[in-house]
């Protein structure tokens, strides 16, 4: 049945025109930016690993999905962390077979042949997890990019090559190919990989493989933890004499001291973001890869504000209110690096995210047990945002709608918190960074990470700023504070309309935003062939579009992509059989 297609475009503005904003005073930090001064940012930065394997939840739950929209994701990871590295993506189940290779292969400290038996049975129970779905949930999220894992420990090389073929003809794009999870834990005699440089060798098969049937992939090694007290893996791969790969993911979970008060965790935190967050990328990344003929761009694709356990478990301050002020301020500091491509937390579906009341665990493993496959879909779950993850959509609102961040300082009459647990060293509480969005808006996105709320004036180009803002925030005088369901003075999104200076309360993370232009009809044509859609426009300039389309225009618009303002065609497969489909453009 031949389709008809039509175009619409939607178009999202809206003005605040304010009184003359408050003249500045000593008491005001300051927070400066020139829009002269901008470093281009990838666009969806900020994003999720994505881990369901051994969770009752599925891709497809629709109430999901609606609550992981709300973070404004730019990216997820298919298809986990650990809990991957026996993963058969042909199948969407774990392989016992390679479960016990893992656990062969992987030393005695190592959880990581428990995390994936944990998986087996959840898996079977709800019949799998698949690409397809996982770009299904991308798509409905805000059209997310997607990350892949390619599992080096017990699936070949041949297999990633299909997998890289599979997504390439069915027109899924990855942004990024990485080569096994967390390999240096994997690293000794007799274990997956020597050294660094063992797993290079053995890596360069797969990738070969990929590049062979996408041309135009990217291709990640991974360097090792900085929270770990070792190099020797990084520096065995910056002296690889053939440097192949095409960027650097890296995972980072600070390794803390047991029996330490919530406070002592955040100083320690806060020394993290000061001296490890972007000066980790310039003055370790950028050195241990100056012999890389490819230029290599950065991933961080795992994150936390406590210590990784060997369960999988959350460690304090991960999911508190002060938790999502430091994956907003870690994933903004790594904004500012040109070569930094993506950076996320650990994980989506958790209290860095969004968390839930129920998890129907026993469910799928029940069905695992007695051989049918069931369907969690539409369960109550209990859907909630974290207090981090609350945080965390504050922020990647801004930063997954921006095509660069302006040079932004912050004035030092401010508040300071401590950065060590002995009191000596301290850091300013306000950390501010502006940014170009690509939607006709800029954003200035502030954290305070103290107990004390901050006058703040906003100046742009050396003038105070007059308009009014939409400010949205989250705050609460306890940092520890950790949301529940039902809610019990939870963490939750607030929006006020405000103008300068703007207030910033304590313990928060502050979006502030306003409109400086009208985005520019595009000239739009389209074709379609072989059931191949390809959507083309011309005349734009630093905007940021997403790329949707219905069955019904009653219907629930479907998020194909976001592009930018870069970008002049968007080609996607129509898997819809329905004989009319809709098109538009709509600035996000």
């Amino acid at each position: 049945m031949k389709s008809s297609i039509a175009i619409l475009l939607l178009f999202w503005s809206s003005l605040w025109f304010g009184s003359k904003g408050l003249a500045q005073t000593g008491t005001n930090v300051v927070v400066s930016f020139s829009t002269t001064n901008a470093t281009p940012i990838n666009l969806g930065f900020a994003g999720f690993t994505t881990e369901l394997l051994g969770k009752g939840e599925e891709y497809g739950d629709t109430n999901l999905q609606r609550y992981a929209a709300m973070l404004s994701p730019g990216w997820l990871l298919f298809p986990a962390g650990t809990t991957g590295d026996a993963f058969n993506w042909t199948t969407g189940l774990t392989d016992t077979n390679w479960v016990n290779m893992v656990g062969l292969f992987s030393g005695p400290n190592n959880p990581a042949s428990n995390l994936c038996a944990g998986t087996a049975q959840a898996l079977l129970g709800k019949g799998g997890v698949w690409f397809t779905n996982f770009a299904t949930l991308a798509e409905n999220v805000g059209g997310a990019k997607i990350i892949v894992c390619i599992n080096g420990f017990t699936d070949t090389n041949t297999s990633a090559g299909a997998f890289a073929a599979y997504a390439l003809s069915n027109h899924i794009h990855v942004a990024a190919w990485e080569l096994c999870n967390e390999p240096y834990l994997f690293q000794g005699t007799n274990y997956f990989f020597t050294n660094g440089t063992d797993y290079a060798n053995k890596m360069k098969p797969y990738r070969d493989a990929i590049k062979a049937a996408d041309s135009n992939a990217i291709v990640a090694v991974f360097f090792s933890d900085p929270g770990r007290p070792s190099m020797v893996w990084d520096n065995q791969l910056a002296g690889y004499s053939n440097q192949w790969w095409d960027a650097v993911v890296y995972h980072y979970y600070p390794q803390f001291p047991s029996n330490v008060s919530f406070a002592h965790l955040m100083a320690m935190d806060n020394g993290i973001l000061f001296s490890n967050s972007s000066l980790f990328v310039t003055n370790v990344l950028m050195a241990e890869t100056t012999n890389n003929p490819n230029n290599p761009t950065f991933l961080l694709t795992e994150f936390a504000p406590g210590d990784a356990t060997s369960n999988g478990s959350e460690s304090p301050p991960t999911s508190s209110l002060y938790g999502g002020i430091y994956a907003a301020e870690m994933v903004m500091r790594l904004s500012t690096c040109p070569r930094m491509s993506f950076a996320g937390s650990y994980q989506l579906l958790d209290g860095a995210g969004v968390d839930t009341t129920n998890d129907f665990w026993n469910a799928v493993t029940k069905a695992a047990s007695g051989h049918y496959v069931t369907n969690t879909v539409g369960l109550p779950f209990g859907y909630f945002l974290s207090a981090q993850g609350s945080a965390e959509a504050v922020a990647y609102w801004a930063i997954n709608r921006s095509t660069a961040v302006y040079g932004t300082s912050v004035s030092t009459n401010g508040p300071t918190v401590p950065m060590d647990t002995n009191g000596v060293g301290t850091m300013p509480a306000i950390f501010a960074l502006a940014y170009q969005g690509g939607n006709g808006k800029r954003y200035v996105v502030v954290t305070n990470k103290g107990s004390n709320a901050v006058p703040v004036q906003i100046l742009q180009d050396g003038a105070a700023l007059t308009n009014q803002f939409l400010e949205t925030f989250v705050t609460g005088s306890d940092p520890s504070v950790v949301n529940v369901n039902p809610p019990s003075n939870n963490i939750v999104m607030q929006s006020l309309s405000g103008s300068n200076p703007v207030v910033i309360p304590e313990y928060s993370v502050v979006r502030l935003e306003w409109v400086t232009l009208s985005v520019p009809e595009p000239i739009l044509g389209v074709s379609a062939r072989n059931g191949i859609q390809n959507i083309r426009w011309a005349g734009l300039t630093n905007v940021i579009y997403n790329v949707e389309s219905v069955t019904n225009l009653r219907g629930r618009w479907t998020t194909l992509g976001r592009v930018t303002g870069g970008q002049t065609n968007f080609s996607f497969t129509n898997w819809n059989a329905c004989p009319q489909q809709f098109y538009r453009l709509a600035v996000p």
